[in-house]
């Protein structure tokens, strides 16, 4: 009989925490959206790390972090008031079953629990667990194991553990051959803190936090005196591997890539099958079931991207498995695709100026977040708007808006199909995806996408996950009714049956004989869903979700016999250096209890502990945890222990596994007929895995030898009323093991590897074994792969399944000028403009070289027309973020104009451009230039030099002070700009409006509007001119929550004065999204409603001072799903306006032309 040991004696070779906890993000989405619940904080991997790394031979290098969304720049990213969601690549194993072993023979060797062992014995490195496939890939092909050094019993786990959130740039893509310049080398991305996601990660993609409902203004930089020469690397939006580094031994090596998964499945005619980046992990804040004691509500998303309007953190969504280094095999592997950006925070939709304080020093400013992205065809079916009517004109009354951070959506589902552009005649807006065409040639998408968990109850299988793009995140409810051999998208709705908004993303799932469970992140905290069949979804209210509130994070979420069990661990003081062990519990889904610390009656233990897997059959619940007996002194000296549960996860016990001398690792799975582990043995030169089975937690009985040709070590264990399966990671390969009784192993099907696929998660079905995951590089999709007990493949391809992939197309700004009218913003990834002569026939214009396809992902913010031709700019994602500048003659063809020196950052810091004007004297252009703002001017698009400020502070930042332009408007007068200053005298050092003024275009004045009274925070994001009348809009946060604010100049500049807006009747959520002049005055758009269920709102004035308030209705007006309009300009005798609308079935550009108000 061999030995075994206790849990003080488990050799720590055994999966770390971080092999077990996945750290996004819409994540994604890598880049800086707005955050959702806090995720991940500095040093923590983003949640959903990468089971299975990128095979070597990536060549992609790392994403970009994305600019800073327009608007007001976010508070300081910090672990604080974050929640994080760590994904396991067994979070999908909800329904793990294994066939009861009572019937052993007579050789069955049974082990028996003993007295809790003492602390144990401190020793040699022991074996490591490993997720990181692509160090195994050096000895891809060959048949025999992979030699791994021996280890002894009762050593502890000298293995660095690597919870670092580091959301890697989103890849660059290869650049077309340009007759431009070539650009200088790009120093190192910056860093952004995630927020939510699996291991921590500051903001999911994916990921990234949900993008406010009106950009606001980037965080600048806090400490400008600060401010460090280079960009920290972003973290989280991006897959949250957890690499996990053995001592002394070198880093694993990247394998080749293997066989790609079929990709017939659910092939759709017209669609497009382009990849769009890999999309960073999506942390959401989970909440853990049974306790009295709940976490604090879930706190704003930080810059997980961090979210505009709430703490930010990084984003992060990398995949979420935890790559551990290989021992003795090298590990030089290229970075895995980004996870999304909600992982990992989810972008912020409404962003407020309460979040625009000043982030850490080193910290870039946010994404630029730009809810105008949209993409799909095809018209909206013609429905009218539901809920209260909105008189056409209201009665004037100062707005007095409420965050609009509510997730239920009202109105009626908004059905978006397929087919050509139209209008309702009736004063709607045109669905314009095919008026503003895409590039015919793209090769990718521009966003990112992954499935990050999966589920199964009898033939219904769920799959859930995220898209993230630059600035926003969206989620993904998969569904299967024949055992996971087709899907289609599920229901979501809100509990009153409205539209639920669509930028909150499901990061688990789970399900079982008490329903179906999915636990994400929304903008502010965590999100959570139930279903009762797996088909039709419903967004619980945010109360549901506050266990999983600011300073915890969850790493697993499995179905008990009572109901579900997440568990992870909980920080007071928000950053993890406190963290406890916790456990959310819950019958239904709806309401959890949270057991934190001492709470979970786990025997006392030294240090920091924290739990990494779980495992159920019916009550009896097996958790894996990692105890750090000295984390200061030895950090990496860990501990594997095992605790078991009979109660449903109220009291826990230590377990007895098995770990016979010479055993090492260690996947942990159970069913309704116990519980399953397997361990690696390695035997002279060949290593195998070897079974234990039990009905009790108590005795085990060993099973039969997983001897697979290759065999490396057993990644995951699934199970349902059929038997078990092991995920197995071999040479070129994963495989895919099946079982009755843990005795005799078959396979039952193999998934290559290759760079860019990363395994997050899979559920068995009946006799199917499905995995999910990613699949890219610089493009990245979603992984879907299914085979039968045979081994034999089922075609599947989740980027084919109708309304999971959405192409980036988004027309962001619009200008017109001798009855030309030019519209800029993306397409697939691409900058993009269009030109038109009347306004409703549009042609896509040219660029010459890489003018409008660069290594990174480009968006146009603003284009303007003047005496010289045209100019737009924007930003490429690449690494460094840089400006994009286009100039045109004819608007029609363009070159770039920002390969000069003076549009270079200044020590590698961010450098966005945000807006473009005309005036006399010539053309300018407004941005950010790190903490400060900056400015340039030409005077005929051939040469550029950079603006000063008059007197030493008017553009750069202080120490404690920092600046940031958003618009910019040219006229007689000269020139103007707004934005907002960090004012360390104001209360709480909150942002203020900012305007700056220049009658040259080169030297420029700052002026500090006073704040309105009712807000404690606020900044500018529009302003326009018509004659020396100049009207300037921004969004403040008071008491009541966020409202937007208006000033009016009659002298150009010179002086300001408050103006209301009137608010319609009962609006609530109010945001300005654009303003401009016209032959009659003013014009200036809005959005009103929830997420989910936002309408356009119009407002006019003839002097700037007066104005009248209308709630146009109409198709991309108003109805089921969100609505709005980013730019307008007059052309002849009307008004177009650009902008998007977006709903559960679909998104698109909008066209909206009116006669001039």
């Amino acid at each position: 009989m061999s030995p075994t040991s206790t849990p003080g004696d488990e050799p720590d070779d055994d999966r770390t925490e971080d092999d077990r906890t996945r750290a996004d993000s819409f994540g994604q989405p890598s880049a800086p959206p707005p955050p959702p619940p806090q995720w991940l904080e500095d040093g923590q991997l983003p949640p959903g790390g990468h089971l299975l790394p990128e095979a070597p031979g990536a060549s992609e290098a790392p994403p970009a972090p994305e600019p800073p969304k327009p608007g007001k720049p976010s508070k300081p990213s910090s672990s604080r008031d974050k929640t994080v969601t760590d994904i396991d690549i067994n979070d999908s194993m909800r329904t793990q079953m294994i066939p009861p072993d009572a019937s052993a023979d007579a050789q069955t060797t049974m082990f028996t629990e003993s007295p809790v062992p003492q602390e144990p014995a401190k020793g040699p490195a022991p074996d490591t667990t490993v997720t990181d496939v692509s160090a195994y890939m050096k000895s891809a092909g060959t048949s025999g194991g992979g030699s791994a050094p021996a280890q002894a019993e009762d050593e502890d786990d000298l293995s660095p553990p690597t919870r670092r959130q580091d959301v890697p740039p989103e890849p660059q893509r290869p650049a077309p051959p340009a007759a431009e310049p070539p650009t200088p080398p790009a120093p190192p991305a910056p860093a952004y803190e995630a927020p939510v996601g699996p291991p921590p990660s500051d903001p999911f993609p994916y990921g990234q936090e949900i993008p406010p409902a009106q950009p606001p203004a980037p965080e600048p930089f806090p400490y400008a005196q600060d401010f460090p020469g280079q960009q920290e690397p972003l973290s989280a939006p991006p897959p949250f591997p957890y690499a996990q580094e053995l001592p002394g031994q070198p880093p694993a090596q990247n394998q080749p890539p293997g066989a790609e998964p079929f990709p017939y499945a659910q092939e759709i005619p017209g669609q497009h099958q382009a990849q769009p980046p890999a999309a960073e992990p999506f942390p959401y804040a989970q909440e853990i079931p049974g306790s009295n004691q709940q976490p604090p509500a879930a706190e704003p998303f930080p810059y997980a991207q961090e979210i505009p309007g709430s703490n930010q953190q990084p984003p992060a969504a990398e995949p979420f498995p935890y790559a551990q280094e290989i021992p003795g095999q090298p590990q030089n592997q290229p970075p895995a695709a980004d996870p999304f950006p909600y992982a990992q925070q989810v972008p912020a939709r409404d962003q407020t100026v309460a979040d625009m304080p000043m982030q850490r020093p080193g910290t870039p400013p946010p994404v630029i977040d730009e809810p105008w992205r949209t993409t799909g065809k095809g018209k909206k079916n013609k429905t009218k708007r539901s809920g209260p009517k909105v008189g056409k004109k209201a009665v004037l009354g100062t707005v007095g808006g409420l965050a609009a951070a509510a997730l239920v959506a009202g109105g009626g589902y908004f059905l978006l199909s397929g087919g050509d552009d139209d209008s309702d005649g009736g004063g709607g807006a045109t669905l314009a995806g095919k008026t503003f065409a895409a590039d015919p040639a793209a090769k990718g998408d521009g966003r990112d996408q992954q499935l990050t968990s999966a589920a199964s109850v009898g033939s219904t299988v769920v799959a859930v996950g995220g898209e993230s793009g630059l600035e926003s995140a969206r989620g993904i409810f998969l569904t299967s009714t024949d055992g996971g051999r087709t899907y289609k998208p599920a229901a979501v709705k809100s509990q009153d049956g409205s539209e639920a908004d669509t930028a909150e993303v499901p990061q688990y799932v789970a399900g079982g004989q008490h329903g179906w469970v999915a636990i994400g992140s929304r903008a502010g905290g965590g999100a959570v869903w139930t279903s009762q069949d797996g088909r039709e979804w419903v967004r619980q209210p945010d109360s549901a979700a506050t266990a999983f509130g600011p300073g915890n994070r969850v790493t697993k979420l499995i179905t008990t016999g009572s109901g579900f069990l997440a568990i992870g661990e909980n920080s007071k003081k928000g950053d993890f250096s406190d963290s406890q062990p916790a456990a959310w519990l819950s019958s239904d889904g709806q309401r959890w209890d949270a057991l934190i610390g001492s709470e979970l009656s786990l025997p006392a233990l030294k240090g920091k502990v924290s739990l990494v897997d779980a495992a159920a059959a019916g009550n009896l619940i097996l958790v894996e945890s990692s105890n750090t007996p000295d984390p200061k002194k030895k950090p990496d000296q860990t501990f594997r222990r095992v605790w078991r549960s009979d109660d449903g996860g109220r009291s826990w016990a230590p377990a007895k596994v098995p770990a016979p001398k010479g055993t090492r690792g260690l996947a942990i799975g159970g069913g309704k007929a116990g519980l399953l582990v397997i361990r690696e043995v390695k035997d002279k030169s060949k290593t195998y895995g070897q079974a234990y089975t039990s009905t009790d937690g108590k005795s085990w009985a060993q099973g039969g030898k997983l001897d697979a040709s290759g065999y490396r070590q057993a990644l995951q264990i699934m199970a349902d009323d059929n038997g078990y399966a092991a995920v197995v990671v071999r040479g070129r390969d994963v495989l895919v093991s099946r079982t009755q009784d843990g005795r005799t192993w078959t396979d039952a099907g193999s998934l290559g590897l290759q760079p860019g696929r990363n395994i997050l998660s899979g559920t068995l079905a009946g006799d199917l074994s499905i995995l999910v995951g990613q699949d890219g590089g610089a493009d990245s999709d979603p992984m879907l792969s299914a085979w039968d007990s045979h081994g034999t493949a089922v075609p599947l391809d989740a980027a084919k399944i109708p309304g999971v992939v959405r192409p980036d197309h988004a027309v962001t700004s619009v200008a017109a000028q001798n009855g030309r009218a030019v519209a800029a913003g993306s397409s697939n990834g691409d900058a993009a403009l269009w030109t038109s002569q009347d306004g409703s026939k549009w042609t896509r214009g040219t660029g010459s070289g890489t003018a409008l396809s660069r290594p990174g992902t480009q968006r146009l913010l603003s284009v303007t027309g003047g005496k010289s031709g045209w100019t737009a700019v924007g930003y490429d994602n690449a690494t460094p973020r840089r400006p994009v500048v286009l100039t045109s003659a004819d608007g029609a063809s363009w070159q770039a104009a920002d390969a000069g020196a003076e549009f270079k950052p200044a020590k590698d810091a961010p450098l966005t451009t945000f807006a473009t004007a005309s005036g006399p004297a010539g053309y300018v252009i407004v941005g950010d230039d790190g903490l400060s703002a900056t400015t340039w001017f030409s005077a005929d698009l051939k040469s550029w030099e950079r603006g000063k400020g008059v007197g030493s502070n008017a553009l750069a930042a202080l120490p404690n002070s920092n600046r940031w332009m958003r618009s910019v408007a040219g006229g007689s007068f000269g020139y103007a700009a707004v934005g907002g200053i960090r004012d360390p005298k104001a209360s709480g050092a909150g942002g203020r409006p900012a305007v700056w003024t220049s009658s040259d275009g080169k030297s420029w004045t700052l002026q500090q509007p006073t704040l309105p009274q009712k807000f404690t925070e606020g900044s500018l994001d529009h302003i326009a001119a018509k004659g020396n009348v100049l009207v300037a809009t921004g969004s403040g946060t008071g008491g009541s929550g966020s409202a937007p604010f208006a000033y009016a100049s009659s002298d150009g500049g010179k002086t300001w004065r408050e103006v209301t807006l009137p608010a319609p009747s009962g609006a609530a959520g109010l945001a300005v999204t654009s303003l401009t002049g016209t032959t009659k005055g003013f014009a200036a758009t809005g959005t009103t409603g929830k997420p989910g269920s936002e309408n356009v709102i119009s407002w006019t004035s003839a002097d700037g001072t007066s104005w009248a308030v209308d709630a146009p209705d109409g198709d991309g007006l108003s109805g089921p799903g969100d609505q709005r309009v980013n730019g307008q300009a007059a052309l002849g005798d009307n008004l177009v306006g650009v902008g998007e609308t977006t709903d559960q079935q679909d998104e698109q550009p909008t066209l909206w032309t009116r006669p001039v108000p």
